[in-house]
């Protein structure tokens, strides 16, 4: 292979190296575990086939069974374009990757589609589009290059470029999970980027270029021919050697591909599962596989593409696709199609009784459950909230709110209103210690009311509330770091939790932007966490003008 350094490229960032540390391997123990279940839910043994599986696989990655539910889901369209394209292997012309991500933006193309149905999230990035584009809202702009080089003249992209859109990937794939995310799927737009994935497969596979290379949007015999050699000419300029994978990726591949590879190792380091959408991400699956082996335990292959190197690329990752829909539109459709498979096999773990609990239910008792309940102010929220805990027994209420003083006599009424309608047996406890009380080994129900109160007292116990927040970055970021750890325990905890639990938060999600900046810390700070807490509970209800609907 060409020697693949550029002098003038600043070297890329650790990054890379600190998201292919924090890989690991599967939890055995969480996979034992989800197996027992498996073989103890009230259906036949193996009945479920390859979605028991599935969710096996789910609860090692996330190290708990039942794993939680893979929503929301957050998709990144990468796009970029491709000097290959000058060798006509695609009868399309380079203006058509600008023109499909206006369309991305608008909401009118398939993927958007599809992704209004499974309520997905999506990112479109620009790590190599040729063409400027102007901002738009929901457009990252995170540009490497305009389009690769020829890969089958030279080299496609210098080792440097190639790792800075890697770790474009990484980035993107960082901040969905920041935002809640509990899932990732892979999407793509780059006319001919089906020339670089046969490359890419070929390289990795040991095929020919011949098996690697299929018809991309539909070309005619001569167009393949000549498509075929261009891959052909390219194997042979570069000796791609998969030892070294960032070598291969550079020489023969793209920078959307490049970007994918980093989103798959990012979700990898995060361990959410990520849905590949088609040949594009089997072949960046690839080079994340020779990277990190153990990455590819959260790898999903949501589709079997009709183009022939997905099908090399998905056998040699020893991946089975979910769906076989003869799809080759790309953009992440396939992927999108694919998750509600993938929620139901978390499911089968988290909401299937298994005999024993038959059995116990049948008895009078009944299994823990995690019920958030949203609501805006004076929704009818928290009553709603007292009405699921019942009256009948004990539970504990756990108040997160200021104590009452003779300062403020209007919180003071509020706090005794609630007090004299609550039951004889239940029990008061005034705390913002949330996660010694989800993991207390105690059989009475949890009361929570409410998240709202409980992350405003963390946030200014935490100093992200005060002055020099404000003028300090360095404190700012300290201050918001100790927050999501705090965030990050109670998911914990709450996931983990033997106990029922029903938590009462506000949605702040339809309000107005708050005019100051700690209004707008708290706003983003509890978005993020009831994104968080609904994505681990088994039910959640939103409250409006009084009326109960159930979200889940």
């Amino acid at each position: 292979m060409p020697d693949l350094t550029d002098p003038t490229d600043p070297t890329p960032g650790s990054r890379l190296d600190e998201t292919l540390a924090a890989i690991r391997p599967l939890s055995a123990a969480a996979v034992a575990r989800a197996r027992e279940r498996q073989d103890a839910l009230a259906k036949p043994r193996g009945a479920l086939g390859v979605l028991e599986d599935l969710g096996i696989r789910l609860a090692g990655l996330a190290g708990t069974c039942p794993p939680p539910l893979p929503e929301p889901a957050g998709l990144a369209v990468f796009a970029g374009d491709h000097g290959v394209h000058g060798q006509q292997v695609s009868p399309w012309p380079q203006e058509i990757t600008a023109a499909m991500i206006a369309a991305f933006l608008s909401g009118g193309a398939t993927v958007n589609a599809f992704a209004r149905q499974v309520g997905a999230r999506i990112r479109v990035v620009d790590v190599g589009v040729a063409a400027d584009l102007p901002p738009a809202p929901g457009l990252l702009a995170r540009k490497v290059r305009r389009g690769t080089r020829d890969l089958s003249t030279g080299p496609a992209m210098t080792r440097a470029e190639a790792i800075r859109a890697v770790e474009v990937g990484i980035e993107v794939a960082d901040n969905l999970v920041a935002e809640g995310c509990r899932c990732l799927l892979t999407g793509d737009m780059g006319i001919a980027n089906t020339t670089p994935a046969a490359a890419l497969i070929a390289a990795f596979t040991g095929a020919t270029a011949e098996q690697a290379t299929g018809r991309g949007t539909g070309i005619d015999d001569g167009t393949w021919t000549r498509k075929v050699e261009v891959v052909r000419r390219a194997l042979e300029l570069h000796r791609p050697d998969p030892a070294d994978p960032l070598g291969v990726l550079a020489a023969v591949g793209g920078l959307e591909h490049a970007a994918t590879v980093g989103f798959l190792l990012a979700a990898a380091a995060h361990r959410v599962p990520v849905v590949l959408d088609g040949v594009i991400a089997g072949s960046a699956a690839l080079v994340a596989a020779a990277l990190a082996p153990d990455a590819t335990s959260a790898f999903v292959a949501g589709h079997l593409s009709a183009e022939p190197g997905a099908r090399l690329a998905l056998s040699h990752l020893d991946l089975r696709p979910v769906l076989d829909l003869d799809l080759r539109l790309g953009e992440g459709t396939g992927g999108l199609l694919a998750l509600p498979i993938l929620a139901a096999a978390a499911r089968a773990l988290r909401e299937v009784a298994t005999l024993e609990e038959l059995r116990s239910a049948s008895s009078g008792a009944g299994r823990a459950r995690r019920i958030l309940v949203l609501g805006g102010a004076r929704s009818g929220k928290s009553s709603t909230a007292e009405a699921m805990a019942g009256t009948s027994g004990p539970v504990t209420y756990v108040a997160t709110g200021p104590k009452p003083s003779a300062d403020d006599p209007e919180w003071a009424e509020r706090v005794r209103l609630h007090r004299e309608r609550r039951p004889a047996s239940w029990t008061t406890v005034e705390t913002h210690d949330l996660v010694a009380l989800l993991k207390a080994e105690a059989a009475e129900p949890l009361l929570v009311d409410c998240l709202s109160t409980w992350l405003a007292a963390t946030m200014e116990a935490r100093g992200l509330f005060a002055p020099e927040a404000e003028t300090d970055g360095e404190a700012a970021a300290k201050a918001d770091a100790a927050v999501r750890a705090e965030v990050d325990a109670l998911e914990e905890a709450w996931r983990a939790t033997d106990r029922t639990v029903i938590a009462v938060s506000n949605e702040v999600g339809s309000g107005v932007v708050p005019a100051t900046r700690s209004g707008r810390l708290f706003r983003d700070h509890l978005g993020v966490l009831n994104t968080r807490i609904a994505a681990a509970a088994d039910e959640v209800w939103l409250l409006t003008a009084g009326i109960p609907q159930r979200l889940r």
